[in-house]
């Protein structure tokens, strides 16, 4: 009984899994890109995939049978150490690895402690594998046997086994982590064997630095006279920022400080007053000059961990959440065009442990519109 549940339950878990995404975009993103693709940069190529090590200690727990074979000893609590192989797949919430343990069989009456050893492989659905905390399912195979006698309670020396479980990482930089799992065997023999193992383990991410090698944007000027006055008449300055600089010959540089619901492209209720600032700003530039055009650009923060490609997706689509807010509300979709640009263009220094809270923005610009069609637009809209 307890095996059929066991293969029931790994069985639903591949069924089941492969169809989830790493983190689903959620929001009104429902306008298509029509700018050009964003060119890979040089972390989207360090994050194709990473390998990583892994070594550990734990314990073994050997299941008693019913009727174990005279002179089997392997059974009770036997400690091991254990050393994993692993591959993280980019952009995916999968991980591959192999392991290899060691460890020693109780003694039984007559016979001296032998070698146990096991090895087999794994994979690994992680729910977040960009959080600190990375909890995961696992499931897969493996060997174990004993150097000689002591045997199983089957009377063999070793058996495959098939099993299951959990654990989690707990990320303290970007190559280093903490790693917890708990696993149930149960052999794929007639006779019906089970353990279950437990470890604690450090593991080490190849590739990736401990500091970023994006450079933050370079200042573009002091900022117009006319958008320090308007922001500090604004009733929504901390959400949307008029950033224009001194010499802007045709255009108006917005800087929206939204928030949105944790890792998706979801706006929260909270900053609809800014957006609808934006649209009669927006909608004034339209009255003055019918011609104008506006790029939004999304931007994301980068920290320990932080996988480019899934940042790429996040800030195209809180890009084009913002544009669909825009057109619902009466801004033509063929005025606008939207694109996120991961993290490659971080507007202050990236503090990779911490994070910075200030890179993670929507710059909004209004093409088209003068100095003077600028004044006219900031006093329309006080």
């Amino acid at each position: 009984m307890k095996k059929t549940v066991i293969f029931a339950a790994m069985g639903a878990m591949a069924a089941i899994l492969p169809a989830q995404d790493v983190k689903p975009e959620q929001g009104p993103i429902v306008t298509a890109r029509d700018d050009q693709p964003v060119e890979a940069s040089s972390e989207d190529q360090e994050n194709d995939g990473r390998f990583y090590l892994g070594l550990g200690a734990g314990g073994m727990r050997v299941h008693r049978t019913a009727s174990p074979k005279p002179g089997s000893s392997l059974r009770g609590v036997q400690p091991y150490v254990i050393f994993r192989l692993g591959y993280d797949f980019a952009d995916s919430p999968w991980s591959l690895e192999g392991f290899g343990s060691l460890g020693r069989a109780n003694r039984s009456a007559g016979a001296r402690q032998q070698t146990l050893l096991g090895a087999g492989v794994e994979g690994l659905f992680h729910f977040d594998r960009y959080a600190k905390l990375d909890p995961f399912l696992a499931a897969g195979v493996s060997y174990y046997g004993a150097s000689s006698a002591p045997n199983w309670q089957d009377g063999d020396r070793s058996h495959l086994f098939a099993q299951a479980g959990l654990g989690a990482f707990w990320h303290f930089s970007q190559n280093f982590s903490l790693r917890g799992d708990l696993r149930y065997h149960v052999g794929l023999t007639n006779d019906f064997i089970s353990f279950t193992t437990a470890d604690i383990s450090l593991t080490y991410f190849l590739g990736g630095g401990e500091e970023s090698s994006v450079d933050t944007l370079q200042p573009v000027g002091p900022i117009e006279p006319g958008a320090k006055q308007y922001d500090e008449q604004s009733a929504h300055r901390d959400k949307l920022v008029d950033v224009t600089p001194v010499g802007s010959e045709n255009e108006m540089r917005l800087e929206l400080r939204i928030q949105y619901a944790k890792d998706t492209a979801l706006i929260e209720p909270s900053e609809y007053p800014a957006l609808d600032e934006l649209v009669r700003i927006i909608r004034a530039a339209i009255e003055a000059n019918p011609n104008v055009y506006v790029a939004i650009d999304g931007h994301a923060d980068r920290q320990y961990g932080s996988d480019h490609a899934y940042n790429q997706r996040l800030s195209e689509a809180r890009a084009k959440s913002v544009q669909t807010y825009l057109n619902n509300n009466g801004i033509a979709d063929k005025k606008m065009k939207a694109a996120g640009h991961s993290f490659d263009q971080p507007k202050d220094p990236v503090n990779l442990k911490d994070g910075t809270p200030s890179n993670r923005r929507t710059e909004v610009v209004i093409h088209g519109v003068d100095e003077a069609t600028r004044t006219k637009i900031r006093a329309a809209v006080k």
